[in-house]
């Protein structure tokens, strides 16, 4: 696991050498927001899914199903925990942006920054396994993240978002179309799999790329100004981390599910938190400015978090 650990280090640095180049291709009007907007519906749509969906182009072993329900197990007691403490930590639920603040501490950016990191550490059988985590973590956002963000309200209505809208995601839909061909055998034939490969392995660089024009966008001088974003990165970044690997790390499953959900709920704040606080009008700009700063302070704190993480997991061993 000691690998594990630099290897996210090193595919860390590689993602944010090109979120530096999303951030001046931004800065000199190569993308604009226009474009920004383009690229990350084409990465949640299209790239990001097929991803997903090609993990499961695999055979059917034990070792990735235990893995893929521990990451299942994990997220939804992991998510549970960060949410009643979110609550706790964020009192005055009544302030605009108190549900801005609650939403950046409890999701993580698991499919932008999560799949890539993934993917790079741990190839397809890491992509099959974090697929768990990528479901409930689904279901959780388009249930109690858009509930708490729309006060209650969605579209005039009181509630959250139908089950069904998080269960049509196209993360969840690839979950359900690559488990289906899993169990029946399908597989994609030549050359159309080597397309799709192509396609999925776009997931880093676009990814990385929207995340660099999103920061640009931000306005970053403005964002380091704000204190109270560090204290809100803080507790996604460190705190709410330490928190969830305390509930996991005596479960008894392999280590490697156990990585990939830490890996996962480490990253900096989703970007989803943005386009609710949009919709809903929750302070968008604010939104975006923690996204920017936890963004740039995960460069730091993720390869950290996964070593401490990586180092408790082989003392545990020796106990």
């Amino acid at each position: 696991m000691t690998d594990a650990a630099n290897s996210i280090f090193q595919q860390t640095v590689i993602m944010f050498i090109i979120v530096i180049i999303g951030a001046l291709c931004y800065k000199f009007r190569l993308i604009n927001d226009e474009g920004k907007k383009q690229l990350s519906n084409l990465v949640l749509y299209v790239v990001n899914p097929l991803l997903i969906f090609m993990s499961y182009q695999t055979e059917m072993r034990e070792d990735l199903l235990m893995g893929l329900l521990w990451t299942t197990i994990m997220a939804a007691l992991t998510y549970t925990a960060f949410i009643l403490a979110s609550k706790i930590i964020i009192r005055d639920k009544e302030k605009r942006e108190a549900a801005v603040e609650r939403f950046s501490m409890i999701y993580s950016n698991f499919g932008f920054m999560g799949t890539p990191l993934i993917f790079g550490v741990f190839g397809n059988d890491g992509v099959f396994m974090m697929n768990g985590f990528v479901t409930v973590s689904n279901l959780f956002i388009w249930t109690h993240g858009i509930s708490m963000m729309s006060g209650g309200n969605h579209d005039g209505k009181k509630g959250g978002m139908p089950i069904v809208k998080a269960l049509t995601t196209p993360a969840v839909i690839a979950v359900a179309a690559g488990l289906i061909c899993l169990f029946t055998g399908i597989r994609i034939p030549e050359p159309v799999s080597t397309a799709l490969d192509h396609v999925a392995e776009m997931t880093t660089p676009l990814a990385m790329i929207v995340a660099g024009a999103s920061i640009m966008s931000a306005g970053i001088i403005k964002s380091i100004k704000n204190p109270k974003i560090y204290l809100i990165t803080a507790i996604r970044l460190i705190a709410f981390p330490v928190l969830g690997f305390i509930l996991i790390a005596f479960l008894p499953c392999a280590d490697m599910p156990k990585m990939i959900t830490l890996i996962e709920f480490s990253c900096p704040v989703a970007t989803i938190g943005t386009m609710f606080a949009i919709k809903y009008d929750r302070d968008p700009e604010y939104a975006s400015q923690i996204f920017a700063v936890s963004t740039l302070v995960s460069a730091a704190t993720l390869p950290l978090i996964v070593k401490l993480g990586t180092m408790a997991l082989e003392v545990l061993h020796t106990i």
